[in-house]
């Protein structure tokens, strides 16, 4: 039996994509244009264009309309973000099996990688769903007002039910994340002496920490929407301070142990060339360069000079690049809002 193949092959949404036989991002697309599209239906029926028309307010200017649309957007890109990563943590799983950087049998990190606890995740889902009351105190804070007639009109009432399922997959999808890096840690930090020579077998450890960041950099993308409205400030705040920090945490968990091993690699090397140039005789014993006769002063020092540019990080230019964009998206939706802000300010003024 290959390590590829003691890897777990069963996923938590394995069951459910089986049945709905959909890719990913169409059911996500699917799901969210028909929520919209029923949350516009009801908008008719209920009267809520016509009560906001009364305002002299389109949809998008209503901050419970707009907030509306946007849970529904996130319900149908959440599940989708979830299904996403738990196919790009296999992918990562099976490429770090197939890579046998383990001598002997696998470590046990490996064979439960793709396991987890499902009373967990649900617990995690609560939590995420418990967090939309929170935020909306932190948006209106008079507790008088919910038990008003006024405020449970079709917005309100579809954001909190919508939401909460939104939060609660949420919740699952971040306990995901961090216990799939919690993983890839312990992996890490199993490693035998690593092969300066061979960094691209790591490269799953950092294309693992940057795909546990994107769900959150894609949330705080939707959330900066709302960055126009006042009475979002310390919301958006929160959200971006608890994003910002478990961003952080998913992006180095999976990658520092494969840093330190690369460091250590990199100092062992560096002081058994350095003692090679210095003439010391069986220097070179366990370094690449040990079973090579004859190495000149010159060959030593253009090693010693490769050695040190080798990157501490397992990380390469493409994937770095990627790390950018994925940063450089929420900065962008952020300006966007608030330029959209000033043009709908100057325009209703």
């Amino acid at each position: 039996m290959s390590h590829a193949e003691i890897v777990s092959r069963r996923l938590w949404s394995d069951w459910f994509f089986e049945r709905v036989s959909l890719p990913p991002a169409l059911f996500g697309a699917l799901l969210a244009t028909g929520l919209v599209a029923l949350l516009a239906a009801l908008a008719v029926v209920t009267g809520a264009f016509d009560r906001l028309a009364v305002r002299n307010l389109a949809w998008w200017q209503s901050r419970d309309g707009r907030i509306a649309v946007l849970v529904s957007l996130l319900a149908g890109t959440l599940p989708t973000a979830l299904r996403l990563h738990e196919i790009g943590t296999r992918r990562n799983l099976d490429a770090l099996a197939s890579a046998n950087l383990w001598p002997g049998a696998p470590p046990a990190a490996l064979r439960r990688a793709t396991s987890g606890s499902a009373r967990a995740a649900i617990a995690w889902g609560i939590f995420g769903a418990l967090q939309i009351p929170v935020i909306a105190f932190t948006v209106d804070r008079d507790p008088g007002l919910y038990f008003t007639a006024r405020y449970w009109w079709l917005g309100p009432i579809w954001t909190w039910i919508v939401g909460m399922l939104v939060a609660f997959v949420g919740g699952i999808l971040t306990y995901r994340v961090i216990t799939d890096s919690r993983k890839f840690a312990l992996l890490a930090r199993s490693l035998p002496p690593v092969d300066l020579l061979d960094r691209e077998a790591f490269l799953p450890f950092a294309r693992q920490g940057l795909r546990s960041a994107v769900p959150g950099v894609i949330f705080v993308t939707f959330f900066a929407l709302n960055l126009g409205d006042a009475g979002f400030q310390f919301a958006s705040w929160y959200i971006m301070v608890a994003v910002l920090v478990q961003n952080a945490a998913v992006l180095i968990l999976p990658m520092r142990g494969v840093h330190e091993r690369l460091r250590a690699a990199k100092h062992d090397e560096l002081a058994r060339v350095n003692a090679a140039i210095r003439g010391e005789p069986g220097a070179l014993s366990g370094s690449p360069l040990g079973k090579r006769d004859r190495l000149a002063l010159a060959d030593l020092l253009a090693w010693r000079a490769f050695v040190e540019a080798v990157p501490e990080w397992p990380i390469d230019i493409s994937t770095l690049s990627r790390s950018v964009l994925y940063v450089v998206i929420p900065l962008l939706g952020w300006v966007g809002a608030a330029l959209v802000q000033h043009v709908l300010d100057a325009a209703l003024g």
